[in-house]
C-alpha cells in the first residue's frame, strides 16, 4: 500500500507523467482536493460503476482502459491524470470548476505560497454548481460525485 502523497511528491508525480511549469502545481492541487493525497482513495462510488480511484480519482467507466488496481499505483495515476487532461482540460475535474483546488496551490508564479497562517485542513463540505460535494482536507466523502468524466 502507498502511503499518503505530499505536495511535492504530487508535483514530481505529475511532472514524471507529462505536466510541466505551473500545471504541474495545479495537478498537485487537484489531487490533494480529489483524494487528500491518498493514492487507494475510491469516491463516486453512488454515481458510476466502479468509481473514481486513487489521486487523480479516474473515473473506471470513463476510463476502462484503466483497472482499479492499476490506477492505485501513483505513477500510473498520474500518467492517466495527465492523459485526461490532454483530452479534456482542467474542466474534467469538479475540484477545479469548483475553486476547490486552490486551497492547495504551492510554488505558483500565479498565486502566493501558502504561509502558516492559512488553514489547509478544512473540514467543511463545499458544494458546487453542479450540486455535488467536494471535500476539505480532512473531510468525509472523496470528491463528492460530480467528476463522471475524469
Amino acid at each position: 500500500m502507498a502511503n499518503k502523497q505530499s505536495y511535492s511528491d504530487l508535483v514530481t508525480l505529475a511532472t514524471n507523467a507529462g505536466f510541466s511549469g505551473d500545471d504541474a502545481n495545479t495537478a498537485a492541487a487537484i489531487a490533494l482536493a480529489e483524494s487528500s493525497g491518498n493514492p487507494n482513495a475510491v469516491g463516486d462510488l453512488n454515481i458510476t460503476p466502479g468509481g473514481s480511484i486513487g489521486l487523480w480519482q479516474i473515473n473506471l467507466k470513463a476510463h476502462p482502459e484503466y483497472t482499479a488496481e492499476e490506477l492505485k499505483d501513483p505513477q500510473t495515476n498520474a500518467n492517466a491524470a495527465f492523459a485526461v487532461y490532454n483530452e479534456q482540460g482542467w474542466g474534467a475535474w469538479s475540484t477545479y470548476n469548483s475553486g476547490a483546488y486552490e486551497a492547495y496551490l504551492q510554488n505558483s508564479s500565479t498565486t502566493q505560497t501558502a504561509d502558516a497562517s492559512t488553514d489547509t485542513q478544512d473540514t467543511s463540505t463545499d458544494t458546487t454548481a453542479s450540486g455535488g460535494t467536494v471535500a476539505g482536507a480532512s473531510g468525509g466523502t472523496v470528491n463528492g460525485g460530480t467528476d463522471t468524466a475524469v
